[in-house]
Order: C-alpha cells, then structure tokens, then sequence
C-alpha cells in the first residue's frame, strides 16, 4: 500500500499521464473546450472516487487548508462542485492544477463499445458547438485513433488504493472524504 505521501505522489504521476495523453488527443484532432465554458463543473450528479482528490488534500494539508476545506463542504447546501467559481470576479475551477481524474478526462476520453473499440464521449457543449469536428474525431478512432479511455484511468488508480481508488460517490463527498483521510493520517501521525 505505501505511505500516504507515496500514494499521493503516484496519482499524481497518473494525473500527469492523463494530462499528457488528453494534450496529445486535442492537437491530433484540433479539438479544445470552448473559452470561459466550464459548463461541465456545474453538473450535480458528478460520481468520484475520493482517492483522485488526494493530491489536493494533501496539498490544502500542507497549505494549511485543510480544515477550512472541511467546514467549507460542511455547510455548502449543493451537489454543484465545492471548487467551482463563478462570479463577476472570475469562473472556472479554483484548484485546477490538483484536479480530479474525472475533470481532467471528461470532455476529452471515451468508453469502450461491445467489442472493446474506443468510442469518444464528447460533452454536450462540444458537440453542439463543433459537430463536424466531434464526427471527425470520432472517425478518427475508428481507423485507429487513440484517446484516453475512462475505465482505464480508473483501474490505474484502483491499482493504488483498491479501497479508496473504487469507492464511486458524489463529488463533493469524494473530496470530503479524501480530506478526512489526509486529516486523521496526519493528527495522527503529529500526535504520535
């Protein structure tokens, strides 16, 4: 199982593998999300694991954040993601560069049909506002394309912590959970 540290260390290794590959998806078929969108962090049904947030809970921890993230999840009254902004002062994700697994590939991955062949899951803004260029990349994939695969991410992440890296639940409460874990393993250990 490792250290705390070393498993955060190896997320963050996958994040940067997935990062890689979901830059290598975009170039190939001139495809990117729409300036200002994220449409995508105001969904509520958004499933995580809390094992992809520890990276960001280990961070908040050692930026002494740790606990006002806790009581900030502790009184927010909606299943909209805890990191997204949106004001006249500014939009997007306010963590972005310790972002989940499901924010960096949704948009920019696929599943696998029947016969295990990728299939691109384009979100919905993309496909309204670039249909040919969805199309081409889904025709693309078809000759043998590549592009980042959901499932596989997530069971290079399970790899790590079965328990936590399997553990499907609304987002907001994976991210709950990946700082609970971050804040008993380190009062503890400071306690020790």
């Amino acid at each position: 199982m490792g250290s705390l540290y070393q498993k955060v260390q190896r997320i963050e290794t996958l994040q940067k593998t997935v990062d890689r590959e979901i830059r290598q998806f975009k170039l190939a078929n001139a495809i990117n999300c729409l300036q200002h969108c994220s449409e995508c962090c105001r969904y509520n049904d958004i499933q995580a694991t809390p094992l992809e947030f520890l990276p960001f809970a280990w961070h908040a921890y050692r930026l002494g954040q740790l606990e006002c993230w806790l009581e900030k999840l502790e009184n927010t009254n909606t299943d909209q993601c805890i990191f997204y902004l949106s004001s006249p002062d500014g939009w997007g994700c306010t963590v972005y560069p310790v972002r989940g697994l499901i924010c960096r590939l949704f948009g920019f991955s696929g599943s696998t049909d029947k016969n295990g062949n990728p299939v691109y899951g384009a979100c919905r803004i993309l496909k309204q506002a670039m249909p040919e260029t969805v199309e081409k990349a889904r025709e693309k994939l078809k000759k043998g394309g590549k592009i980042p695969v959901i499932s596989a991410f997530y069971r290079r992440l399970a790899t790590i912590d079965p328990v936590n890296g399997n553990e499907f639940m609304p987002l907001n409460l994976a991210i709950k959970k990946a700082l609970e874990i971050v804040y008993f393993h380190c009062v503890y250990r400071e306690c020790a």
